[in-house]
């Protein structure tokens, strides 16, 4: 069997430019045939904008991002931070994780949630939600996890429908 290094830690801003690619790559596997090709494309050409931008604005006190690194490469990433729904209290959100297909199926989507959990309970949440666009197949991941569907909303960026996990404890 092959040994394979991983590691979780807090994002930093010279990872912007891999965080970014991540976004990229991630999004053009697994939502083809969710979101429109043009957006997808459009990803590649604004990769180099979107990781300046990032690197830009880059604050250490607002970074509530956990990267993935598998043998020195960034290939995942989880992203939290409170949540805008209004129906829990005290409610985080965990915005994205994204992994590059071929590092999926390796535990790593629960480690970076894992993660995520703890840096919510950090900020001094309890709850969490977790939306996911329709026909993304990591619905049925969060269900696994214990998310219990609650709500169809509007990813705003795209006016696509997403549907919305809540865990009741974290």
């Amino acid at each position: 069997m092959i040994k394979v290094n991983y590691i979780i830690r807090k994002k930093e801003r010279k990872d912007c430019a891999d965080v970014a690619h991540v976004v990229t790559v991630a999004w053009n596997e697994t939502y083809r045939g969710i979101v429109p090709d043009e957006f997808l494309a459009n990803l590649y050409t604004n990769e180099e904008e979107r990781a300046k931008n990032s690197y830009n604005n880059f604050n250490e006190k607002e970074n509530h991002q956990y990267i993935l690194e598998v043998d020195d490469k960034v290939v995942g990433f989880v992203n939290v931070g409170s949540s805008d729904e209004t129906d829990y209290e005290n409610c985080g959100e965990i915005h994205a994780v994204y992994i590059i297909n071929g590092y999926k199926g390796h535990g790593y989507s629960k480690k970076l949630i894992d993660a995520g959990i703890q840096e919510l309970k950090s900020m001094n949440f309890d709850k969490m939600v977790i939306g996911c666009l329709d026909g993304n197949p990591s619905n049925e991941f969060y269900k696994h996890l214990g998310g219990k569907f609650v709500k169809a909303r509007i990813f705003e960026k795209l006016q696509l429908p997403e549907n919305v996990y809540y865990f009741e404890k974290i």
